[in-house]
């Protein structure tokens, strides 16, 4: 148990610095708060040109702020995790590294346990100063930061398949696009009825939902019943892909 713990922790800090020194991961981890920002002008400037002030604009404030903050959630979760996780393994193979690791027997759960937790890491970090540039209140931040890190959990377990999956950076690219598409699902859920319900079921359908109720104070309400259980669902079946695909896939590479 011991051993085990030292080779992740020595695999955490390699996996840290490669984030670190890598710019293409530097940009991935700064895409999500470039959108924020742009959100957050463009939307503000089509307040201020639609001539709202006031009650009015009162009115809508609550709903632009839960979009902000969920399209914050969604974006940290959908770019970093599949980003990072997919084109890092993927590297990593084509340089021979997860190949050296095996051979020094470093088990692939270890390597695992190390990316899928500095990716979370990376994830709730980027997370948190989305929250900021959305305005969330200062109150609501360790709550938005556990449903960012929940949500994070199915999309870095599947993240870590498709990872090993990857031939190269360029397959990576091509599984990395669904997951992202997929995870900014619930972004849309404001076009129509139909593609919000759709939505809700989506893997971050259910946290989606659920920072809207914590918003309006109703996250301890039945209504967090459905989208809990859609979380917890999304979350027990990418750890039974992982667990049943992770091992074969690793041997393979």
């Amino acid at each position: 148990m011991n051993a085990t713990l030292r080779r992740v922790g020595a695999l955490v800090d390699k996996d840290l610095m490669d984030l670190i020194k890598n710019p293409t991961m530097l940009v991935v981890l700064l895409m999500p708060i470039g959108f924020m920002l742009l959100f957050r002008l463009v939307i503000g400037d089509t307040a201020a040109d639609a001539g709202l002030t006031g009650a009015d604009l009162a009115s809508v404030g609550g709903e632009i702020d839960k979009f902000l903050l969920g399209s914050g959630l969604c974006m940290s979760i959908g770019m970093v995790a599949s980003m990072v996780l997919i084109y890092g393994i993927a590297e990593e193979k084509e340089k021979h590294t997860l190949r050296t690791l095996m051979l020094a027997n470093v088990g692939a759960g270890e390597v695992a346990a190390s990316k899928g937790g500095v990716t979370l890491l990376a994830v709730v970090a980027v997370g948190a100063a989305c929250f900021f540039l959305a305005g969330g209140e200062p109150g609501l931040l360790p709550v938005y930061l556990a449903l960012t890190a929940l949500g994070a959990v199915p999309v870095v377990l599947i993240s870590l398949v498709l990872g090993l999956a990857s031939r190269d950076q360029m397959t990576a690219g091509f599984y990395s696009v669904p997951v992202l598409l997929l995870a900014l699902v619930p972004t849309f859920g404001m076009a129509s009825e139909a593609i919000k319900t759709a939505a809700s079921f989506t893997p971050l359908g259910g946290v989606y939902d659920l920072l809207g109720l914590a918003y309006d104070g109703h996250l301890l309400s039945a209504d967090a019943l459905m989208p809990l259980a859609v979380t917890l669902a999304w979350a027990i079946a990418g750890a039974a892909v992982f667990a049943a695909l992770y091992r074969r896939l690793a041997r393979d590479n």
